[in-house]
């Protein structure tokens, strides 16, 4: 029987780190390595926005082959971060599933970001 979605944040919870959003603010401005993935379709983003820089790289994308340039290294720092978090903390588990090491994801997602007083973007 497949897990379900609650199921599979669990589970991915339980292995990846997660960070505040002040803490992803600051590692976005003190570290121009750090990529930001946020995992949500294009029409599910327009509620928050997007985290500026951010890449919109949908979760089903990051279990497939092709993978964004900006991801070529799997040692560089990547931050992932939905609308509230689950799907943010399953996207940096596909992550860590195909070889980076330097994942985590914004506990409460761009909700959190932007309760925390952060701009962020509509989508291009």
């Amino acid at each position: 029987m497949e897990k379900s979605f609650s199921e599979k944040v669990a589970e991915a919870k339980a292995v990846v780190a997660s960070i505040t959003a002040q803490e992803a603010h600051a590692r976005k401005d003190n570290d121009p390595a750090v990529v930001f993935i946020d995992p949500r379709d294009p029409g599910d983003i327009t509620s928050t926005g997007i985290i500026p820089g951010a890449l919109n790289t949908p979760l089903s994308q990051l279990s497939s082959a092709a993978l964004p340039d900006a991801l070529a290294s799997k040692s560089r720092p990547i931050i992932t971060a939905c609308g509230a978090g689950p799907m943010g903390a399953l996207a940096a588990y596909a992550l860590q599933q195909r070889g980076y090491n330097n994942v985590v994801f914004v506990d409460g997602g761009t909700k959190a970001w932007v309760e925390a007083g952060y701009a962020t973007n509509s989508l291009q």
